[in-house]
């Protein structure tokens, strides 16, 4: 499988929810949350205003 890995451009950061949710562990035989849980403000913290902070750096990969 060919794949490259990149830095993640501006205009992609509206998909940081989605990762953001995808990423929330869920445990087999567990009701999956509803996806508003990404708007509680502990994990928010992830994702508002990325880009803007010194360190915000996100990498991509693309098959």
């Amino acid at each position: 499988m060919d794949y490259i890995i990149r830095e993640m451009r501006n205009e992609e950061y509206c998909l940081l929810d989605d990762f953001l949710y995808e990423a929330i562990y869920i445990p087999e035989g567990i009701e999956p949350p509803p996806k508003t849980v990404i708007n509680c403000p502990d994990l928010q913290e992830y994702i508002v205003e990325f880009g803007k902070r010194k360190h915000d750096k996100a990498l991509v990969a693309e098959i």
